[in-house]
C-alpha cells in the first residue's frame, strides 16, 4: 500500500546500525531555530508577568446562543506552534494580526490537537471525533466517510453559505473534508507542480486573494444569509521558504517568517471583512492544526513524536460582540476536538452526537479530562511502532514501545520520563487508554483510499504484486522511534540535498542509509526518486522492480512504469501502470504516462483520451500539463498523412 508522505517526501526507517549516526548533519537552517524554540520556554515564564489577558470560565462571561446567527470564520494556521505567536508570549513574533484577534477574544492556553498530522487533525476539528473511529489516522491515504457528520453540514442545514479555501492537496476533495461545502476550493499556487505529491501548496497571498473574491461575491447576500468560511493557510509548514523578508529581525528564522507571511495576508482577509461591516456578527475561530518540533527531542518536524513541541495547538475565538477584552482560559486542559461543537453551542444549534468533543462553554472544568493523541505515521511510514497516549491538564502518558509519562507542570519540556515511578496517575491512564483502544477496534474501522475489493487484489496478484505491503517487513516487535530518530533525520538530509538539486549527494546518502537497514523502504522510496531524476532509468528499474514486489505502492509502480516507458518496454510499462490504477484509481500521473507511452507509439487518439482522463481526475497536480500534452496530440493527428 501507498506511503502517506506526511512530510512530502520519503520518511524513515526500521534498525539501521550505529554507523548512520557518523552522518548526522545539521538540518538546513533548523539549526538556528533549534535556538529559537530553546527561548521560547523561557520567554513564556517571563511574558506571563504582563499578559495582558485576564483568566476566566468561558461559561461566565458568555452563554449557548450569543452568536445566533453569527457568521463563522474559521481560520486554521498549518504547523504552527503557539510558543511562536505574539499573543501566546513569544518576544520574537510578528503576529499582530493574529495578536488583535485577542483585543476581543479568548485564548486556550492548554489546547491539543489529537493528531500532529493535518488530514487528520482537521477532521478532528470539522466533526469533533478523533481519529480512530473517524478511520482517518495520517495524510494521503485516508478520507472522511459521509457517515460523520461535519460542522459545515450542520450550518449548511441551518441555511449558512459555507466555503472553504485550503492550500494543500493533502486536503483537497477527495479526502473527503469537503462535506457541506458549497464552495470547496483548491488550486495549486505558482511553481513546480509534483504530480505525486500531496503536499502541493498555494501561498498565503493567493488564499486570501480568491477567499476575499468569495466575500465580495456574497455581499447582497450578507444582509439575510449567514456564512460558514474555513480558511487554511499552509505556510509555516517545511521546508520554510518565505517568499519575502516580512522583517529584518526574521531573516534568520524562515519559520517565525513562514508565520509572519500568514500574519501579513490575513490581515488582508480581516480588512474586508471590516469594510463589509461584518465584523461585529462575525465570530472568528483560529486553530493550528499542529505544532513543529523544531530539533527538540531530537525530531526535526512533525508526526514521529506526541511531545507538547507538536502536540500544543493555538485555539482562539475572538469577537467584538462576544467578548468585551482580552480573556484567557487556563485552569483546563481542552481538545481540537471540542471546536465544533463549541461553534454549535454559541451558534445556539443542535449538538453533533456521538463525538468524543465537547463544548467549552461547560461551566465545569473536568479537571481529569484525559484528551485522547496518536501518531501512527511511524508505523506507517517508518516501519517503526505507533504511538498512542493521553494528555491531561498537568500529566501525559504515551504508548509506545518503551512507554512514557510526563509531569507537564514540574518538567513542561517532558525531559524526564517518569514512567517507571509514577505508579498510580500512569497507571490509570494506562489503563483508560487501554480501555478506549479496545472500544473502538471493535466499533471504528480505518477509511483507507486504498482499500481493495477480492477482485481488485486477484487482479494486482495476477499481475505479480502481493496486495499487502504496509508496516514493518519483520515479525519481530516494532521498534521505538526514539530509538531511531537520528537516522530518520539523515533522510530529511537526502530531502534538503535533493531539492538544493545535489542529486549525486543525495543518492550516495540514501544507498548508504538503505544499504545499512535491509527493509527499511524510505532510503529506498528516495533512491529510486534520485535514479528517475537523474535518468539512470536502467538502475531505477532495478532498484524498483526489487521493491514493487513486495510494496506494491501506487507512486513506485509510477516510477517504475515510467522506467520501463523510456526504456521503451511498452507491454511491461502498460503492466505496471494497470497495477498502480487498481491500487490509486484517481492517481492523474498514470493516465498522462499512459498518453505519453501512446504517443511514442503514434496511437494518438487514445492518447488524447488518457489525457483527458488525467485532467478529469486529478486537475491540480496533472491538469495543465496533460492539456498541454493533449493539444500536441491533436496537432499530430490533425497533420496530413505523407
Amino acid at each position: 500500500m501507498p506511503a502517506s508522505n506526511a512530510h512530502d517526501g520519503d520518511s524513515p526507517p526500521r534498525s539501521v546500525t550505529s554507523a548512520a549516526n557518523k552522518r548526522s548533519r545539521t538540518l538546513w537552517i533548523v539549526g538556528a531555530l533549534v535556538t529559537v524554540g530553546l527561548i521560547a520556554w523561557t520567554v513564556i515564564g517571563s511574558w506571563r508577568s504582563h499578559d495582558p489577558t485576564q483568566p476566566v470560565i468561558l461559561a461566565e462571561v458568555i452563554q449557548p446562543g450569543a452568536a445566533a446567527g453569527f457568521n463563522v470564520l474559521l481560520i486554521t494556521l498549518d504547523t504552527t506552534r503557539p510558543d511562536h505567536l505574539g499573543c501566546y508570549g513569544y518576544e520574537h513574533a510578528r503576529t499582530p494580526t493574529i495578536d488583535s484577534l485577542l483585543d476581543h477574544g479568548v485564548r486556550f492556553d492548554d489546547a491539543v490537537t489529537s493528531v500532529p498530522i493535518t488530514l487528520p487533525s482537521h477532521a478532528t476539528m470539522l466533526t469533533g471525533r478523533y481519529p480512530p473511529p473517524l478511520g482517518v489516522r495520517t495524510n494521503g491515504a485516508f478520507r472522511l466517510v459521509s457517515e460523520h457528520v461535519t460542522l459545515a453540514e450542520v450550518l449548511k442545514n441551518h441555511g449558512y453559505d459555507t466555503a472553504a479555501f485550503v492550500s494543500c492537496f493533502v486536503l483537497d476533495k477527495r479526502f473527503g473534508l469537503n462535506q457541506g461545502f458549497d464552495v470547496y476550493d483548491f488550486a495549486i499556487g505558482g511553481g513546480i507542480r509534483r504530480p505525486l505529491s500531496v503536499h502541493n501548496e498555494r501561498r498565503a497571498n493567493d488564499v486570501s486573494t480568491v477567499a476575499i473574491e468569495w466575500l465580495k461575491s456574497r455581499r447582497e447576500a450578507a444582509a439575510s444569509t449567514p456564512f460558514f468560511a474555513w480558511v487554511h493557510y499552509f505556510d509555516p509548514h517545511a521546508p520554510y521558504a518565505p517568499p519575502i523578508v516580512v522583517s529584518e529581525q526574521l531573516r534568520d528564522k524562515p519559520y517565525d517568517a513562514e508565520i509572519a507571511f500568514v500574519d501579513l495576508h490575513l490581515k488582508r482577509l480581516l480588512n474586508a471583512i471590516d469594510e463589509s461591516g461584518m465584523r461585529d456578527r462575525t465570530l472568528i475561530v483560529l486553530a493550528s492544526d499542529h505544532g513543529e518540533a523544531l530539533m527538540e527531542h531530537g525530531e526535526a518536524y512533525h508526526g514521529v513524536f506526541l511531545y507538547e513541541t507538536t502536540v500544543r495547538a493555538a485555539l482562539i475565538f475572538s469577537c467584538p460582540t462576544l467578548f468585551d477584552r482580552a480573556y484567557r482560559v487556563d485552569d483546563r486542559v481542552v481538545a481540537l476536538a471540542d471546536l465544533a461543537p463549541t461553534v454549535l453551542d454559541l451558534l445556539g444549534l443542535p449538538p453533533l452526537r456521538n463525538i468524543e468533543g465537547r463544548s467549552l462553554l461547560a461551566p465545569d472544568p473536568l479537571h481529569d479530562r484525559a484528551i485522547y493523541i496518536e501518531t501512527r505515521f511511524p508505523e506507517l511510514d517508518l516501519d517503526c511502532g505507533p504511538l498512542f497516549g493521553l494528555r491531561r491538564h498537568t500529566d501525559k502518558y504515551i504508548l509506545a514501545p518503551t512507554p512514557e509519562y510526563y509531569d507537564l507542570r514540574a518538567d513542561p519540556r517532558e525531559l524526564q520520563n517518569l514512567c517507571d515511578d509514577a505508579g498510580a496517575n500512569a497507571e490509570k491512564l494506562s489503563r483508560k487508554l487501554s480501555e478506549m483502544m479496545q472500544h473502538w477496534a471493535t466499533d471504528s474501522e480505518d477509511q483507507s483510499l486504498y482499500t481493495m475489493s477480492p477482485e481488485e487484489i486477484r487482479r494486482l496478484e495476477s499481475l505479480g504484486y502481493v496486495s499487502g505491503g504496509r508496516g514493518s517487513s519483520s515479525d519481530d516487535a516494532p521498534c521505538d522511534p526514539k530509538d531511531h530518530i537520528v537516522v530518520i533525520n539523515q533522510m530529511s538530509e537526502v530531502m534538503r540535498l535533493t531539492a538544493l538539486e545535489q542529486y549525486e549527494e543525495a543518492l550516495a546518502l540514501a544507498k548508504e542509509l538503505a544499504a545499512q537497514s535491509e527493509g527499511w523502504v524510505a532510503p529506498v522510496r528516495s533512491m529510486a526518486k534520485l535514479h528517475v531524476t537523474l535518468e539512470q532509468w536502467e538502475e531505477a528499474a532495478g532498484v524498483l522492480r526489487k521493491f514493487v514486489d513486495t510494496h506494491p505502492n501506487p507512486e513506485m509502480l509510477y516510477l517504475l512504469a515510467s522506467a520501463y516507458h523510456h526504456l521503451r518496454q511498452w507491454d511491461r510499462c502498460e503492466e505496471t501502470l494497470q497495477a498502480a490504477e487498481i491500487i490509486d484509481p484517481l492517481l492523474g500521473a498514470i493516465p498522462l504516462l499512459r498518453g505519453d507511452v501512446l504517443c511514442a507509439q503514434g496511437r494518438y487518439p487514445e492518447a488524447i483520451d488518457a489525457y483527458r482522463k488525467a485532467m478529469e481526475i486529478d486537475p491540480d497536480r496533472v491538469g495543465p500539463e496533460a492539456g498541454s500534452k493533449l493539444e500536441q496530440a491533436r496537432r499530430h493527428l490533425d497533420k496530413p498523412t505523407p
